[in-house]
């Protein structure tokens, strides 16, 4: 037998290991390894922490729930953001530049940066911006080469049936009619 002292968040062979029990020191070291390797926008912090939450009180059910997550939204959510790990204007413009590289569509990268909690005004002001460069025309002539699609694609169009899959794949991108047949002249 092991002289070690038993952990009772040790697991089993089988078992999953329990969750910590919820701390502030607890909260912001778990929050700092996060941030350490994700950005992320305060709000998508808090979805992350949330569910932290919530798996430690489904372990350890005599911890409130509410009370923790207004713990990370009153005191770890500024602690970050005065550290600087946190900074909602730097990561959404860093969010919008690596979308808009990508060669996506206005829209889509509206969707995606809502889904990362981006706040909506500031993704109105980021796509409003005129020399942004993200123009629905730059952007899918950029996910046209990517996709090799239209003109730039290494075989031409024998059937038309290849043509119609492409112009799906347009505008599953978000990308207008208009603008998609922009790329097959």
């Amino acid at each position: 037998m092991s002289d070690k002292p038993s952990d009772n968040r040790e697991k089993s062979k089988g078992q999953k290991k329990l969750p910590k029990r919820l701390s502030e020191r607890y909260l912001k070291n778990s929050g700092e390894y996060y941030l350490n390797r994700f950005p992320a926008s305060s709000a998508h912090f808090l979805t992350v922490m949330t569910r932290k939450i919530d798996r430690s009180c489904r372990a350890h059910p005599d911890q409130t729930r509410e009370e923790w997550i207004t713990h990370v939204r009153d005191v770890v959510i500024p602690y970050f953001k005065e550290l600087g790990f946190l900074n909602d204007d730097l990561y959404s413009k860093a969010l919008f530049n690596s979308l808009k590289r990508k060669g996506l569509s206005r829209s889509m990268i509206a969707n995606r940066m809502r889904h990362k909690g981006v706040e909506s005004d500031i993704i109105a002001n980021l796509l409003n911006d005129d020399d942004d460069g993200a123009s629905d025309k730059e952007s899918v002539i950029r996910f046209a080469q990517k996709k090799k699609i239209g003109k730039y694609r290494t075989s031409s169009y024998d059937d038309p049936k290849d043509k119609q899959k492409d112009l799906a794949k347009l505008a599953r991108a978000g990308f207008s009619y208009d603008v998609a047949m922009s790329v097959f002249s």
